[in-house]
């Protein structure tokens, strides 16, 4: 009887490890989840390249602590309404606010509009791992 409790409560103890380990795993930034996010949501209207050419957005190479608006994009009357209201960095703060919800943050933004001169409209990430492993990854592009 001894046996079987411990041979029980060991693959209880096991089992809370692994799940415990699969939790902090999951919690730190995955590159490789954020490169396919990035170049399935963002590459296709942004350069993801060091070649640094303006698509449909402004290219996203270098983009991280870059001063909003100064890639030489032609942005839309709502992005450069929102740096009338104060400029700002893409910094980690700013970028997880856009990736969570673009209208939210740069309300009309054509990022986010969904007609046909926009058919790619991007309505953010939901998932805040996910935005977490596009950051992480967003930070590579240097």
């Amino acid at each position: 009887m001894q046996i079987k409790h411990i041979l029980l409560y060991g693959i209880i103890g096991v089992s809370f490890i692994l799940l415990i380990v699969g939790f902090w795993y999951r919690s730190q930034p995955n590159l490789e989840i954020g490169k396919r996010l990035v170049d399935n949501s963002c590459g296709v209207c942004h350069d993801l390249t060091s070649e640094k050419k303006h698509e449909r957005g402004p290219y996203l190479w270098g983009v991280y602590n870059r001063p909003a608006g100064s890639s030489g994009f032609p942005y839309s009357e709502a992005f450069l309404a929102k740096l009338e209201k104060g400029s700002f960095i893409w910094d980690d703060k700013h970028l997880e606010m856009f990736i969570a919800n673009p209208m939210q943050f740069i309300p009309r933004t054509n990022m986010g509009k969904q007609n046909s001169k926009h058919p790619t409209a991007f309505s953010g990430i939901e998932s805040a791992s996910n935005r977490e492993d596009v950051l992480a990854y967003i930070k590579t592009l240097k």
